[in-house]
């Protein structure tokens, strides 16, 4: 047994705590009568919406693949990228952990080379982080707007989402520019322990996979652009999607303390639990208690997310599933010419 699976078995047990701690004072009666305001036509808005913005974040991954001259099919790529959801959202960790999976798909089905592989998934998660980071910086502004952060400095709350967006800015603008820094991270590590030959490795794959991020954004920045647009679109749906269930839940908010109370359910993700157990349920009913509505609605609307995720990352792990059972087909990949 590893010395770390202690302290993943005691995340595992706080979620549980941290729910009952959120639902102890709350009716359940309360929260069905909220639930039951939904109609049948109502979550079928809400799925199939939910359904066009995955989509969505599996056209910005293929985007990128074409972009770099493979011709995966749409829809193999959406199986991949419903896999790694479903890996990311049951295990611990801030919704990171299914990109390997991704980059096993694209080399064992489709024969494309590991750094091309690892450079089209890192740069889509790079594109996704960044875009996160700047939706909750100006969620973060949101919140403040709406009052939800009225007992927070300003600069304190900015900063929490400002300093991890630059970090990350200034990483793809170092990479951009044909810089290796997480390679260079990896290089001195190795020498620092030479004994691990692992890190070595890690080293080098991890440089091949920047330097092709960088030539592919050096060379094609109109794909960049458009996988950045993408992202922001998605972005302006979940805010969509996200304001439609709490107007139909009869929670009457503003377009700003929609922003402002997604933004605190995007937080309570980055925590290391899975799925954000807990932390998703407490961040809705803080956030609709801050602004004067009853703990029940916090609750009702992170159920609606809760079911939604936890569809989304089943029916993930049954195609991880059906794709074990698949023999990949040996096949050079496709190239695409512009």
């Amino acid at each position: 047994m590893s010395k770390k699976t202690p302290w993943l078995h005691l995340l595992w047990l706080l979620a549980p705590l941290l729910v009952w701690w959120v639902v102890r004072d709350i009716r359940l009666a309360d929260m069905l009568q909220s639930l039951g305001r939904l109609s049948g036509a109502q979550i079928l808005i809400l799925a199939t919406l939910n359904t066009a913005i995955f989509m969505l974040v599996s056209g910005r991954w293929w985007l990128l693949l074409r972009a770099q001259g493979r011709s995966v099919p749409y829809f193999s790529v959406l199986g991949y990228r419903l896999v790694a959801f479903g890996i990311s959202y049951f295990t611990v960790g801030p919704q990171i952990g299914g990109e390997p999976a991704q980059v096993y798909y694209l080399q064992s089905r489709h024969a494309i080379p590991a750094s091309i592989a690892l450079a089209s998934v890192s740069l889509d998660k790079i594109l996704e982080l960044l875009a996160n980071f700047a939706f909750l910086l100006v969620g973060i502004f949101a919140a403040l707007g709406s009052g939800l952060l009225a007992d927070l400095a300003p600069v304190q709350a900015v900063a929490w989402m400002a300093g991890p967006f630059i970090l990350l800015l200034a990483y793809t603008i170092a990479v951009w520019r044909g810089k290796t820094p997480l390679a260079s991270l990896a290089s001195l590590l190795s020498r620092l322990s030479p004994s691990w030959g692992g890190m070595r490795r890690l080293a080098q794959a991890v440089a091949a996979a920047e330097e092709q991020i960088g030539l592919f954004c050096q060379q094609k920045p109109l794909a960049v652009l458009a996988a950045s647009l993408l992202s922001a679109l998605i972005w302006g749906m979940m805010a969509l999607e996200y304001w439609l269930a709490l107007s139909f839940l009869g929670i009457p908010v503003s377009w700003l303390q929609a922003v402002a109370v997604l933004t605190a359910a995007s937080v309570a993700f980055l925590f290391p639990l899975p799925g954000g157990l807990g932390a998703l349920e407490a961040s809705q009913v803080l956030a609709m208690e801050a602004l004067g509505f009853a703990s029940a609605l916090g609750l009702s609307i992170s159920l609606i997310i809760r079911g939604r995720d936890i569809l989304l990352g089943g029916l993930g792990i049954l195609w991880g599933g059906v794709l074990a059972r698949r023999q990949p087909r040996a096949r050079q990949p496709i190239q695409v010419t512009d």
